[in-house]
């Protein structure tokens, strides 16, 4: 059995020439690995950049250590964007679902978490059966964390938009998958707002959909995986109507769909900064990203700028400056501003 040794940070430096990478500025490369560690910086964002000759792994031709560093952060920021959004749903989504329980069966937790009040869809872990999902709720009201230990010493009672504040996302997406029809559709009326004629089933097949979709990036996310080029696990009920989204690309359609923009705007606002990014740094880069993200990119220089100066900076942090926000470089310079002395010498 192959053993796995250790180095340090100038070991896989040298090991990273010979394999034909360009390192450019070898000390930011030596603290860029030890900040963030070899297999998580090279091995996982190597794939596009070799090849394999003569049995070994090799970076092709005019790849940088710089050029991969810039893919990595432009995962990181992509990943850290997701459990932004996903927090940001899952706040949205646990709200109009707690209303609609309080609606149809009440605000008493032995009102709303009858078993008869849903239906049994058979899952492959006990946890996400009916019955799990209402045992892990009502164990949740035993706790004594806040808000739920004041509302029962207070109340003897905690409604549905306390109780569902305490649980996994998780635990949600599969509660709102064992509601009865009309609970169903009275939550996908609330997120979705189509003027096609779409279908109240439809609306609810999209609805789990996209949930289902979010908990799988927003799993992927919490735990460190790649998000650029993650392939969705889920068999989509509506893939007719997606033929050409995938990944990162699908997520971002779902979304959209949706009457509450916040997510979909944040995930767009980030991919689209992070990709100009480094395909203006790395336009080679563009082919390979247009493919494993389904979408068409156009690079554009952009610069920050305040109200309090007519100067346009490369960086929203240059000079100490507050509430920076970026445009277009071409857009700057027709409204009369010019380029910082120090950050854009």
């Amino acid at each position: 059995m192959e053993s796995i040794n250790y180095t340090k940070a100038n070991e896989q430096i040298e090991k990273l020439k010979n394999q034909n990478l360009i390192i450019k500025d070898t000390e930011r490369a030596r603290q860029s690995l030890e900040l963030f560690g070899y297999s998580n910086l090279i091995k996982s964002y190597r794939d596009p950049y070799v090849i394999i000759s003569d049995g070994k792994k090799l970076f092709r031709s005019g790849v940088s250590f710089e050029q991969i560093y810039s893919l990595y952060m432009l995962d990181k920021n992509l990943r850290i964007a997701v459990m932004a959004s996903m927090l940001d749903l899952e706040e949205h989504i646990k709200e109009i679902t707690a209303d609609v329980i309080a609606q149809s069966f009440g605000t008493h937790q032995d009102q709303y978490l009858k078993y008869s009040n849903y239906q049994n869809k058979r899952k492959y872990k006990f946890r996400f059966t009916l019955a799990g999902i209402l045992d892990t709720l009502k164990k949740t009201l035993e706790t004594d964390k806040e808000p739920i230990h004041h509302y029962m010493e207070k109340y003897q009672m905690v409604p549905p938009w306390i109780l569902f504040k305490s649980v996994y996302f998780s635990t949600i997406v599969n509660f709102i998958d064992q509601l009865k029809a009309k609970e169903q559709q009275m939550i996908a009326r609330r997120i979705y707002d189509l003027q096609d004629g779409t279908s109240e089933d439809k609306q609810v097949q999209m609805m789990m959909d996209t949930l289902y979709i979010a908990l799988e990036y927003r799993n992927i996310a919490a735990h460190g995986g790649r998000i650029y080029n993650y392939k969705i696990k889920r068999d989509l009920s509506t893939k007719d109507d997606f033929p050409s989204s995938q990944g990162f690309c699908l997520l971002l359609r779902l979304l959209n769909l949706m009457k509450y923009q916040g997510p979909y705007k944040y995930l767009e606002s980030v991919l689209n900064r992070e990709l100009n990014r480094h395909c203006n740094l790395f336009p080679q880069d563009i082919t390979y990203l247009e493919k494993i993200l389904n979408i068409s990119i156009t690079t554009h220089n952009v610069v920050w700028i305040t109200e309090c100066s007519k100067i346009y900076h490369s960086s929203p942090h240059c000079s100490g400056m507050k509430k920076a926000h970026e445009i277009d470089l071409e857009k700057a310079e027709k409204l009369g501003y010019s380029p910082c002395n120090k950050c854009l010498k």
